[in-house]
């Protein structure tokens, strides 16, 4: 099964800021070289924004986000919880949940319909503890 990220509304309006003000403001210069280049960067950017996502198969939770890939298996994962951390992670919002697999490996992530990828999980691996706040969709979410 596969979750979209979340994306929250200010990042959407400064990712496309950047996105289209990148592109365009070379062009207009008539800077051809800044253009293409930053056309490629804003190509990489575009990547991430539209790859960013969350699949559950078989044993494993593979999260993508771009180019980049990581697997967790779900036997490994040991603690989901509600966060807000503004960390570096795969996630476009944050409104996130950060799930632990390991003594060391904590990773931020912010599937859209968080509840039924905690459930999903939670059936592949019932040992997970879960935050009380992930057991139960709230009304109106």
């Amino acid at each position: 099964m596969y979750f979209v990220s979340k994306k929250d509304r200010w990042l959407t309006i400064v990712f496309w800021i950047v996105v289209i003000a990148g592109v365009l403001i070379p062009l207009f210069k008539g800077q051809v070289t800044s253009f293409l280049i930053i056309l490629l960067l804003c190509v990489v950017l575009l990547w991430f924004w539209f790859r960013t996502g969350y699949k559950i198969e078989k044993e494993r939770l593979i999260i993508y986000y771009g180019p980049i890939r990581q697997t967790i298996y779900t036997e490994k994962i040991e603690l989901i919880l509600v966060s807000k951390m503004p960390l570096i992670s795969p996630a476009l919002s944050l409104d996130r949940i950060q799930i632990r697999s390991g003594k060391y490996d904590l990773i931020a992530i912010s599937p859209k319909d968080k509840y039924t990828f905690v459930k999903e999980l939670t059936k592949l691996n019932p040992k997970i503890s879960v935050d009380k706040r992930l057991l139960e969709e709230k009304e109106g979410e």
